[in-house]
Formats: structure tokens, sequence, C-alpha cells
């Protein structure tokens, strides 16, 4: 299945599933393809049929974004390398949790736990350790026998009991010894959770970008948002003031940035958090299907950050 087609059987199993889904991103980006809400549920999903394909870059401003929009980021694929990727099994790049397609669906839809994550030396599990502590205790195991049972040390089973995953096999065998499960279910939907301290902010030294987007960066940044540059994104930073923020697009007044604006406000809508797109001279339009158009010579003006904020929801209703 190529990229595009595997793109379409998400959005609509999604729907399936009683998400609601951002509409497609003609412009190939490395950031992500999709968002996808249910409830307080936010999915940052990139697709990619191979999953090696994903980049160290890509991976950290994923998360970063996840982390600021209380989101959870998943990559969806096929394979790694020449290697199919197994279903109900999790797998890892750069701290993104990655499934197949049909891991999703028998998640969402027939309620599978996925227990198994990939790691170095095989598959592993998460273990719970008090139901493990208790019922060896209530057995009157001794920690010996639990560990002859299940063929590892006695070292090994006490840091079973103090919270240490195992693999698959031996995990099979400490349940075939309690006759229960203690496996703890690996959860696809929890959202990613880091200190966002860690996470870059622009600062007005960084030249790599394009002037327009700089200076626009440096405006809001004096009138006081916090500037996080998503370099891979639809969107080209993240402004955060207090506990708002805002998608943020820099972009030349063209036919390009109507199209752009378009996704902006599918995708805005689904993270139920405002855009915006500055750009850099009048525009005919004040908004695109709801996304407002600020003029950069408009934003200079703007000493406060509640005006950036009035005048978006001025422009949202604006013809």
């Amino acid at each position: 299945m190529d990229r595009i087609e595997l793109i379409t059987n998400i959005r609509e199993f999604l729907g399936h599933a009683g998400f609601s889904v951002s509409d497609p991103y003609m412009i190939n980006l490395p950031g992500f393809d999709l968002v996808a809400r249910r409830d307080d549920t936010l999915l940052i999903i990139k697709v990619l049929s191979n999953i090696d394909g994903l980049s160290e870059g890509v991976g950290n401003e994923l998360r970063a974004l996840a982390c600021l929009l209380k989101a959870t980021p998943l990559l969806i694929g096929e394979r790694n390398g020449v290697n199919t990727l197994e279903d109900d099994v999790v797998y890892f790049r750069f701290g993104i949790e990655t499934v197949t397609l049909s891991t999703l669906k028998n998640n969402l839809l027939q309620e599978v736990p996925v227990r198994a994550y990939a790691a170095p030396g095989g598959l592993y599990v998460n273990l719970d350790p008090e139901k493990i502590r208790r019922l060896r205790q209530e057995k009157n195991i001794s920690l010996g026998a639990f560990a002859r049972h299940v063929r590892v040390s006695r070292r090994t089973v006490q840091m079973y009991e103090d919270g240490m995953s195992a693999r698959i096999d031996i995990a099979n065998r400490i349940e075939d010894m309690f006759d229960q499960s203690v496996i703890t279910p690996i959860d696809l939907l929890k959202p990613l959770m880091v200190e966002t301290e860690q996470l870059p902010l622009f600062q007005k030294e960084q030249k790599h970008m394009k002037e327009f987007q700089h200076e626009v960066f440096s405006l809001l940044q004096n009138v006081g948002y916090k500037i996080i540059p998503m370099d891979r994104c639809p969107f080209e930073a993240l402004s955060k003031e207090k506990e708002k923020i805002l998608l943020t697009c820099v972009h030349e007044y063209n036919k390009k940035l109507i199209e752009k604006a378009h996704f902006i406000s599918s995708i805005s809508k689904i993270m139920e958090k405002h855009a915006v797109v500055f750009t850099d001279k009048d525009a005919s339009k004040k908004n695109v299907e709801g996304t407002p158009i600020i003029a950069k010579k408009e934003l200079k003006k703007i000493h406060d950050p509640e005006d950036v904020f009035t005048l978006i929801l001025e422009r949202i209703t604006v013809e």
C-alpha cells in the first residue's frame, strides 16, 4: 500500500472510530500528515510506509508539538527497512509510538489491548509489579522458587517486582505460574508529557530562517509571545502567551497562501486552537475559512499580546 492510500484508509477508519479528522494536505511536508480528535483525545499522526524514513528532527518536532497541545503523537507504517511490522506490537522511533494501521484498528474498534513493544533483544511487555508482589505473597512463593519457575535469577525477579519490563516469553511463564494476567497494556492514546522548558524557543540571534519569517517572529516576541519554531509543519511556529497557543503561519501573499490557510483552518478546528497567517502586504481577504490574515504592518502597530488575540477574533468573522 502506498503512502497516499494509507493516509486515505487512516482517515476513513478514524471517522468510523468516532474521530473528527483534518483534511489531507496536498503539499508533502516532513512533519505530521493528519490530526484527529475524539472528545479530549487529540492525535497527531505521521504516516510512512517505511518507518525508518522518520528523521530525528521530525521526531523531536512531533514530540514538542504534542507536548504543547497535550496530544498523542503516532507514527503509522507498514515496515522497517525490508521487514514487515508485526500487528498488535508497538515500535518506537525517536520516542514516537509506532504501529501498523491494523494495530490501531484492533485497539480502537475491537478494544484489543496492545501488550508488547519491540526493543533490542525481542518483544517486551510492561508488568504490574504490585500485582506480581501481591500474588507471590498470597501464594507463599519465595523469590527463589519464582526465579526457578520463570528461569531467571533472583535479582531479576526482584527487579520485576520493582517495575522492570520483561521479555514476552518470560511474562508468559509468570502468568502461567500465577494463572492470572500480570501484563499492563500499552495505552496508545496517552498524551505525551514532557517539560515545556525543554522546548526550543526562537532566539533573535537565529539567522537560518527567511528574513520575513524572522521579522514576524521578532515582532511577536517583542509583544510578549514565546515562539516555538516548527520547521517541518504546515505552520511555521506555535506562539504561546500564558495559556493561549496560536498556530502561526508566516507566508508571502500569493496563491499558495490560500491553499495553506485552507489546511490550517481544518487542523485548527481539530486542535481547538486559533490559527493566524501573517503576510507581507495587505490582503484582499481578511480570513480564509475562518483563519485570520494579518499584514506585517498591522502587527508592527501592536504592543500588547491581548491586542493580537483581539484582532484575530475580529478577523474570524469578517467576510
